[in-house]
């Protein structure tokens, strides 16, 4: 049996590639299942610029049987469910997220700072978040981020995710790169991390390692891990 933490895109291609291997998974998330590829499924330029990995995500899950619950522990393993907390004896545990890293910057730290990770959650949501922007530091999400907001509001970019913030009850003014920019709004990109609050024990896959937006690369990671790891056995 593997037990798989995440059914994000990585998590569900494992789930699959295991499956097709023969091998028993329990797959777990108390989130919505698809991970972000599901949030960006519902903003049209998102869901262009990664169509083939969403349709791959949304075919796989047709036939996967995902389960309510947060891995909690893994020693023993501990999954909080709806009905409670499940031990679970000799699994193999596979953590498969990432998250933004925090978008901290210098000075204050007023309302109107945004990971691209948030902010895309919240445009997705119908939410309107600023209306002047200053999209800061080096991503593709940054650059779709640009084209959506660019139609409806002003946008400016800074390639440097160090950036000083002035404003107290919304943020009024950004230096970055020796330039002062005039916004309301701030989506800072410092990178990715492994999604792992819990410390569980186990392998690292897919974005896991990645820990990036490039889901090319998150595929190739997965089917590496589970040729190197699962294939001969």
């Amino acid at each position: 049996m593997v037990l798989i933490a995440g059914a994000g895109y990585s998590g569900i291609l494992c789930a699959k590639k295991l499956l097709d291997l023969g091998f028993s998974v329990r797959i777990f998330d108390y989130k919505e299942q698809g991970g972000e590829l599901a949030v960006f499924s519902k903003i049209p330029e998102f869901k262009e610029h990664y169509e083939s990995f969403i349709n791959e995500m949304k075919s796989t899950l047709g036939y996967l049987k995902v389960e309510k619950g947060c891995v909690v522990s893994s020693n023993p393993v501990k999954v909080l469910t709806p009905k409670g907390v499940e031990i679970i004896n000799d699994k193999v545990i596979i953590a498969t997220g990432a998250v933004d890293c925090n978008p901290w910057v210098f000075g204050k730290r007023p309302p109107g700072i945004f990971s691209p990770e948030t902010a895309i959650k919240l445009i997705a949501e119908g939410y309107k978040i600023g209306t002047k922007f200053l999209l800061a530091g080096q991503s593709e999400v940054l650059n779709l981020l640009e084209v959506i907001l660019s139609k409806d509001f002003e946008v400016e970019r800074t390639r440097s995710a160090e950036v000083y913030v002035h404003g107290d009850k919304r943020v009024e003014k950004v230096e970055a790169e020796g330039r002062e920019f005039r916004c309301d709004t701030l989506i800072l990109f410092r990178g990715r991390k492994t999604f792992n609050p819990k410390s569980l024990i186990g392998d690292l896959v897919g974005n896991a390692v990645v820990c990036g937006y490039d889901y090319s690369a998150v595929r190739k990671n997965v089917e590496e891990f589970i040729n190197l790891k699962y294939r001969s056995k």
